[in-house]
């Protein structure tokens, strides 16, 4: 739905234009309704910059804009919508309600997620000679289930420090044949803005696991890998990325075909091997 907005590069809008849009994208149901005012008040910016970014995406003005997603609502019957129509702001006080909330993030991704991108990400993963992964906070958990996985398929990886000077010491290594899996969810950190910008010079592609819809174009090197996690201010799941990361291995997995058959089977053998001195 991207191209709805124009056919505009995401770089050739402000950085608050982007939050605009990230938020119709997300929330095209409850736009459609809202005042200007009421949309620059859910965004965090002014009226003005409301309308010169309809006027950006070549619209005359905000209620051409509007109208124009209506339209655009009414073609696409979007399937996060329809759950959430049934599920409004489902209740996290309760075990049920935390699950279906969990269920609606990951539909949510999932209405989102370019497929191409994620058949893009697969290749970048098979072909690397080493792939580096950046995370931090919760992210890391997401970072060595990753690194777990795919070792398992005989692949090279290594966990980039999250921070600090550490950082350079390993980014030294990074060619042009290894690949970049950074995880930036709703704000980019800026040891991942540091990488980024390195690859840039390196020219190895980087996979980017993100809750920004509009702030990367894949196509540049960078594949933008999209997860809801929820709204800003609310609870912010980790269902959806465990889910795609799970999905993405298996993908993975079966496009390696014997190659992760044999490592898997090795790993067996040691196990088996060695189970006296080390129970499974």
């Amino acid at each position: 739905m991207n191209d709805f907005f124009s056919s505009k590069a995401p770089s050739e809008f402000t950085k608050t234009e982007r939050r605009i849009m990230n938020y119709i994208l997300e929330n095209p149901a409850d736009f459609i309704h809202m005042s200007i005012g009421e949309a620059a008040r859910r965004v965090g910016t002014s009226e003005p910059t409301i309308s010169r970014f309809a006027r950006h995406c070549g619209y005359s003005d905000f209620k051409e804009l509007k109208t124009a997603l209506l339209e655009r609502q009414e073609e696409i019957h979007s399937p996060a919508r329809k759950l959430a129509s049934s599920m409004e702001r489902p209740d996290t006080s309760s075990l049920e309600g935390m699950l279906r909330y969990q269920q609606f993030c990951i539909e949510k991704t999932l209405s989102f997620l370019n497929t191409k991108d994620v058949e893009d990400a697969i290749s970048a993963i098979i072909k690397a000679r080493r792939i580096y992964i950046h995370a931090k906070g919760a992210a890391l958990s997401m970072a060595q289930l990753l690194k777990f996985r795919l070792t398992r398929f005989g692949l090279s990886l290594t966990i980039l420090p999250p921070g600090s000077s550490e950082l350079f010491e390993e980014m030294n290594f990074i060619t042009p044949e290894d690949l970049l899996i950074l995880f930036g969810f709703q704000n980019l950190p800026r040891e991942a803005r540091v990488l980024l910008d390195y690859r840039e010079k390196t020219g190895c592609p980087a996979i980017l696991f993100t809750s920004r819809i509009c702030d990367f174009a894949s196509g540049d090197g960078i594949i933008p890998l999209y997860i809801y996690r929820g709204e800003p201010t609310e609870y912010h799941s980790m269902a959806a990325p465990s889910a795609l990361l799970d999905a993405l291995v298996l993908l993975t997995g079966q496009r390696l075909g014997s190659r992760s058959k044999e490592t898997l089977d090795e790993i067996f053998r040691l196990k088996e091997h060695y189970k006296a001195d080390i129970p499974r």
